[in-house]
């Protein structure tokens, strides 16, 4: 099936479930040996955006999965198995606070440690990014919503993004994970401190702001856990790092950046339901709403309010 080191010929592949993902995952048991084989024969792209990120993190004070080996012809890694104590699916189970603590430290050892470097050769944040992420909503939400949506509806919602983004003074200097949800993220019980947080899916890291995996941790859209701590633990990354900005103006980046990714994932639930015709995705959309509006309130911008408050809410709050 591959062609792998002739160590792992006498292996069991155990499929695992990927859900939206291009990558293939198995686990690769023997007696009481495990690895994670990954296939991405189907995004070439993928494959080597994993293996460069991983050579920028594999010697910072964090844990990812080490790679064992990989094959640049038939495009597949095998590497440490982390286990299935994923963080979503044991949040009921073990104190959520020392889970997200974990995580967080392991967030402040990544932003101590990497500074913004052009020789890394990460993609940069910026505003097309950024109108190409917001206009999901619009795109595909807002006709989930509504039948003939008048087109002058989308202009009127990037104009108000477009005039508020434009009056932040943007750093997209710091190492971004991106998808630092609590799905990509594995509890390793036997080691201590921030290394009990397992970090996996780090192929689409770039160079952003240093709230976007705070926010992609505490806010994440795909379960509703507890956000009683999320101040806390904003003041604590902001306290251990070094921000070039007061706490007020970091939180209203904090929110902002939701807020503009909450309204693409409105979007993107819309349109995995449909591309995959996994209904379920849909499930998504309550948790997501909650999530983007604290940060609208929070905001407190006008013509953010009276898009949203009309269009999204509709005063179901």
């Amino acid at each position: 099936m591959y062609n792998i080191n002739s160590e792992y010929k006498n292996f069991k592949f155990n499929k695992i479930k990927s859900g939206a993902s291009k990558k293939i995952f198995y686990r690769l048991q023997k007696d009481n040996k495990s690895f994670i084989l990954t296939d991405f024969n189907l995004d070439k792209k993928e494959y080597l955006n994993h293996l460069k990120i991983y050579n920028i993190l594999k010697d910072l004070d964090i844990s990812i999965p080490e790679i064992y080996e990989s094959n640049d012809t038939d495009l597949f890694t095998i590497s440490e198995d982390f286990g299935n104590l994923r963080f979503d699916k044991i949040i009921n189970k073990e104190p959520i606070d020392k889970l997200l603590f974990h995580a967080v430290d392991s967030l402040k050892v990544i932003n101590q440690s990497l500074q913004f470097n052009s020789d890394l050769n990460l993609p940069i944040y910026n505003y097309k990014n950024f109108e190409e992420e917001i206009m999901e909503l619009p795109k595909y939400f807002l006709p989930y919503l509504y039948n003939n949506l008048n087109e002058n509806v989308s202009e009127e919602y990037l104009l108000i993004w477009s005039e508020y983004f434009n009056k932040f003074d943007f750093n997209f200097s710091n190492f971004v994970h991106k998808d630092f949800n609590i799905n990509n993220l594995i509890l390793l019980p036997s080691k201590k401190n921030h290394l009990k947080c397992g970090i996996i899916d780090f192929q689409s890291a770039f160079w952003g702001e240093s709230c976007w995996d705070l926010f992609s941790l505490l806010e994440d859209s795909r379960i509703f856990f507890t956000d009683e701590f999320n101040d806390h633990f904003i003041e604590h990354f902001f306290d251990k790092t070094e921000q070039n900005l007061s706490m007020k103006e970091y939180k209203m980046k904090y929110h902002f950046l939701n807020c503009s990714r909450q309204s693409r994932l409105l979007g993107r639930w819309v349109k995995l339901s449909k591309d995959l015709n996994e209904k379920w995705y849909l499930d998504f959309i309550p948790v997501t709403k909650k999530r983007m509006l604290k940060s609208i309130n929070f905001l407190n911008n006008k013509s953010l309010n009276n898009f949203y408050y009309k269009y999204i809410f509709d005063n179901e709050f």
